[in-house]
Parts: structure tokens; C-alpha cells; sequence
């Protein structure tokens, strides 16, 4: 499974639900829980230095959550970018406030974009998604070109 990375730079502890969420959800999916480690991050610097680590010993996280609270800043976007550029072997979840428009940039199938506020149903449909259906980025594209035909 991997690495699991919550990143509340903006407001720490935003995150605390969905953590938990996402610890049950890993325990009713077999041995997923034994074989992730979450960590929560509450500043960009102390993520760069956490992804940084992992990435040296070739580790790729499975999943980010990147949280943007109550609005977005040029510092918040910025990182974002970053992480999607820099790692795009694993899933990069951003939580944005519902008033905030998309970027251009965001139309990758690969990318998603939960609008605050996230229910338990929704965030556990989105686990399944990434975590279980769809193990990386690639995969779900590869799986969703009009040239596949399954296996």
C-alpha cells in the first residue's frame, strides 16, 4: 500500500476526519492498514521534508490529500503544482473551498478536486477509487483509453 501524506499547511487539523476516515477504511480493506503508514503535515516545508525522504529511498506515497481551507494561496497552488509534476505516480486528493473556481490547468483524468464539505460516503467512494480500483494515476488512464479492452 504505501504512504499516506495529509497536508494542511493553511489550517492544521482541517484534516483529522478525513484521517480517520481513511484509517477505518483501511482496516475494513484487508491488510491495507498494515502495510500504510499516514502522516499529517501542517506546513509545506514540513511535507517537502517528509516527501522528500520517502521519494530518497524510493518509496512513492500512494496517496496525498492536499488541503486547501478556506481559500487558496499563490504558496498553497504553487506546491500543488509541484506535487503534481514532481510525483506523478501517486494520487494527489486537493479539498478546496466550494466557492473556489478550478484551475485551467486541472482537466487531467488523473486529478481530483473535492469541494469542502466532504462527507464520509463521498470520501470513502473516492478510496475506493484510488486506493483499490485505480492504484495509480497511469493505471486509470491506461484503463480508461478507448483501446482497452480488459484483461
Amino acid at each position: 500500500m504505501g504512504h499516506i501524506f495529509f497536508i494542511t499547511p493553511s489550517s492544521p487539523g482541517s484534516l483529522d476526519k478525513l484521517n480517520q476516515w481513511t484509517f477505518r477504511w483501511l482496516l475494513e480493506h484487508g491488510n491495507m492498514a498494515e502495510d500504510s503508514t499516514l502522516y499529517t503535515c501542517n506546513s509545506i516545508e514540513s511535507a517537502q521534508s517528509l516527501l522528500e525522504s520517502a521519494l530518497i529511498i524510493g518509496q512513492s506515497p500512494s496517496l496525498i490529500i492536499f488541503d486547501h481551507a478556506d481559500h487558496a494561496t499563490e504558496k498553497n497552488l504553487a506546491f500543488s503544482k509541484e506535487l503534481h509534476n514532481g510525483i506523478p505516480e501517486s494520487w494527489i486528493i486537493e479539498i478546496i473551498p466550494d466557492d473556489m473556481p478550478l484551475p485551467e490547468d486541472s482537466r487531467d483524468d488523473s486529478t481530483f478536486w473535492i469541494r469542502r464539505p466532504v462527507s464520509e460516503e463521498e470520501w470513502c467512494a473516492t478510496l475506493e477509487n484510488v486506493l483499490h480500483k485505480n492504484c495509480s494515476p497511469q493505471w486509470a488512464k491506461w484503463t480508461q483509453h478507448k483501446s482497452f479492452r480488459g484483461i
